[in-house]
């Protein structure tokens, strides 16, 4: 993808974007996502739906959302990103603040804009301390790398969420986590927790034994194929729960394969 006229760094202006986003919503939560959801995108509430049409049809009120990116990260070519950090929802009507953690996946337009492709997140009690926020250049920062091209003509990404999935399935989370989650910077998203990382979310995992079949619902990449995330419904065998799900799959030089970065699971009840 091209640069940018004004050669701003990409994730710098993400950050920027994601900011200008935060204190839209500060105005109208409503005017806000519909500025900056691209057109087909999805967002959780609590199954995947279309994004511009929830929001179009929300009633506008004057509640209060507040949030910043704790995580932001992008792909080697720089036109899909991610970002993730806590959010605090206030009702004006009165009562306990609501708090939690987003998930968003923005992508980059022919403009040069970032627009939100995905946007979903988890309920939890208020967290103990604050996270730091997220910058356009922390320290020990890993540039992303792009696959070869050999490994995304054969769709290797694809793959690796199809077995993935089909782990998951047949053996559970545990095992397919083993072989597909990122050691040293997985993170699990799930309702009635604080973000985990990969000993924490096996736990977990574990005794919630979700297994079933999965139906997507989204999926997008980055150009280079380096970044790509699916979003959709899990359905247990009889079909008596689901759940909601979005996965962020990272391409990593080391081990020449995409890795699970990030793993949403929502109960959906009802």
């Amino acid at each position: 993808m091209e640069k940018c006229a004004d050669d701003t760094p990409a994730l710098e202006r993400l950050l920027a974007t994601e900011h200008a986003f935060s204190r839209r919503a500060l105005t109208s939560i409503r005017e806000a996502f519909l500025e900056y959801l691209a057109e087909g995108s999805r967002v959780l509430e609590p199954v995947p739906v279309p994004g511009r049409e929830f929001y179009a049809a929300a009633k506008e009120n004057s509640d209060k959302l507040e949030w910043y990116p704790a995580l932001a990260e992008l792909s080697a070519s720089q036109d899909l990103g991610i970002t993730a950090g806590p959010w605090v929802y206030t009702p004006a009507a009165g009562g306990a603040p609501r708090h939690g953690h987003y998930l968003t996946v923005w992508k980059r337009d022919a403009a040069c804009r970032w627009r939100v492709e995905f946007d979903g997140g988890i309920s939890h009690g208020a967290p103990i301390q604050a996270e730091p926020r997220a910058s356009a250049d922390p320290p020990g920062r890993l540039a992303p790398h792009p696959p070869p091209q050999d490994l995304v003509a054969q769709d290797a990404a694809g793959e690796s969420v199809r077995d993935f999935q089909e782990t998951c399935s047949e053996d559970g989370f545990p095992a397919a986590l083993r072989t597909y989650a990122r050691t040293a910077d997985f993170r699990f998203f799930t309702d009635g927790e604080l973000p985990m990382d990969l000993a924490a979310a096996n736990r977990r995992l574990s005794a919630l034994a979700v297994v079933g079949t999965w139906r997507e619902d989204a999926r997008g990449r980055s150009s280079d194929s380096g970044l790509v995330y699916t979003v959709g419904v899990l359905k247990d065998p009889q079909q008596r729960s689901r759940y909601a799900y979005a996965a962020i799959w990272q391409y990593g030089p080391k081990v020449a394969n995409w890795g699970l970065r990030i793993l949403l699971i929502n109960p959906v009840h009802g």
